[in-house]
């Protein structure tokens, strides 16, 4: 992607800024974390795809977390370089933690992200299954495409490179027609196997949320 416009973007972030429900912030984080706090964190985050592109939330603090980390450290104009260690870039610290409950609070002047800069939230999927077939249902906050993703060995998703880029997901895909209601129905599976899967949502601006970890069901 090209420099110049991710910079654009992340400005348009810093102007416009951000806001959620979240729950606070109490512990700094840093990468290899795992807990509720870092499931707060990312699902914060996640609301701003040119911040945290892949838009997962796992509730462990990775590669991809860290990365998002990065870019609001850098959009709010707290740390753009270094590392977790020497500087504090990549790292939830004293001064990231306090901006982010900041702004997680709602404070003055932070009207909602623009709506080409969210991510499309996604409904908790159910699944009804038959011996060589299973139908997943789930709902979305806005029109999305949905895809769903499924194999019999553990689903990966590789990560985005920029805003508005889909990272790669193995297993084999299936989309529907796109909606707020989404079911998709998986043909032609092995009777007795445990298949896994996850869901996913892509809105008209290129925006992507996705279920993870992965899901999991076994035909009769």
């Amino acid at each position: 992607m090209n420099k110049s416009i991710l910079i654009t973007a992340l400005a348009l972030v810093s102007l416009f800024g951000v806001q959620s429900a979240h729950a606070a912030i109490t512990m700094q984080l840093d990468l290899g974390d795992s807990g509720g706090e870092v499931t707060e964190l990312q699902g914060y985050l996640a609301q701003t795809a040119s911040i945290y592109p892949s838009g997962l939330v796992t509730g462990y603090f990775g590669q991809l977390t860290k990365a998002g980390v990065e870019r609001f450290q850098t959009v709010h104009g707290i740390i753009s370089q270094g590392t977790p260690a020497t500087t504090g870039y990549g790292r939830v610290g004293p001064q990231t933690m306090a901006k982010i409950n900041s702004l997680m609070a709602g404070g003055p002047g932070l009207p909602s992200p623009m709506f080409w800069d969210t991510v499309p939230v996604l409904g908790s999927p159910s699944v009804n299954v038959n011996e060589t077939s299973a139908t997943i249902t789930w709902t979305t906050n806005e029109t999305t495409q949905g895809q769903v993703y499924y194999d019999t060995t553990f689903i990966r998703a590789d990560e985005a490179t920029g805003p508005r880029q889909q990272p790669f997901v193995s297993g084999t895909a299936v989309n529907d027609s796109g909606g707020t209601s989404h079911s998709i129905t998986l043909q032609n599976l092995q009777p007795n196997t445990v298949y896994y899967y996850i869901t996913r949502g892509v809105d008209s601006g290129g925006n992507m949320s996705m279920t993870w970890p992965n899901n999991s069901f076994r035909t009769e």
